[in-house]
């Protein structure tokens, strides 16, 4: 089986909340015979499930990672900092066939898309690359590259602007198939803020030289109330999303390839 399929599989039974759902369903089965075990596993299952789906702890854990480069409103475009080209990194599609409609964007493939084309109109003179196959096992004959161009041809970016890498599933697999591409060319990347940190020292391992442009931030500024202690599918997904960047940032780190 393909590596890239069996870290998939892995992460995905690791992460919230999948292991936590695992970790109950153990703690069901064993509570007969080891009363005590068993109803720690169950209770620490659904602490942790609780306490990841409320605002202020997920906003703890991705907060920190949002907060490392400076907003897209905040980056220099001065004679020193142009490049020549802009890097979407792709953040999944959505199968629609069962309906008779080409595949589209994920929401956090077109926010990040925006957001490309926001500082491309900023920067014409640079050329905008969109980074990615297909990131997912369920859906491998999908290009989120090409979805994505759709999108940016519609909203009026000319076809000849666009540069794709279709064939890219992962962060490390983008950086190594656009410097085979482009070289170490100077480069805005665009990509979640949440993603920026791990996605940055990907690049530079491989020789580019890029300017951070974070965008889709899921950390809100809000106060503290009796509803940021409501459970929230949303709050409990940035948990996941949180938890498996600084898993990835742990993994690359270990095998040396991060610094």
């Amino acid at each position: 089986m393909d590596i890239f399929i069996i870290t998939k599989v892995v992460l995905f039974l690791l992460l919230p909340p999948s292991i936590l759902i695992l970790m109950m369903g153990v703690g069901f089965i064993i509570i007969k015979r080891h009363y005590r075990i068993g109803r720690v596993f169950i209770f620490a299952g659904f602490s942790m499930l609780y306490l990841l789906s409320i605002g202020p702890v997920s906003d703890a854990l991705i907060r920190p990672l949002e907060s490392s480069f400076p907003s897209l409103h905040k980056v220099s475009l001065k004679s020193g900092d142009r490049a020549n080209l802009i890097v979407v990194l792709g953040g999944g599609a959505v199968d629609l066939s069962w309906v008779g409609v080409r595949p589209l964007p994920s929401r956090t493939s077109v926010t990040r898309l925006v957001c490309g084309i926001t500082l491309y109109r900023q920067t014409p003179e640079t050329i905008l690359v969109i980074s990615g196959g297909s990131g997912n096992p369920e859906t491998p004959n999908i290009s989120e590259a090409k979805a994505m161009k759709e999108v940016a041809v519609a909203l009026g970016v000319a076809s000849k602007a666009i540069l794709l890498d279709e064939d890219s599933r992962n962060t490390g697999e983008s950086a190594k198939n656009l410097k085979r591409l482009n070289g170490n060319k100077r480069t805005f990347l665009v990509t979640s803020a949440f993603h920026m940190k791990r996605a940055i020292a990907m690049f530079k391992k491989t020789g580019f030289d890029p300017i951070p442009v974070p965008c889709d931030y899921k950390s809100e500024q809000k106060k503290i109330t009796f509803f940021s202690f409501i459970p929230h599918a949303g709050n409990l997904q940035n948990s996941s999303t949180a938890i498996y960047e600084y898993m990835s940032l742990l993994w690359y780190k270990l095998r040396g390839e991060l610094s």
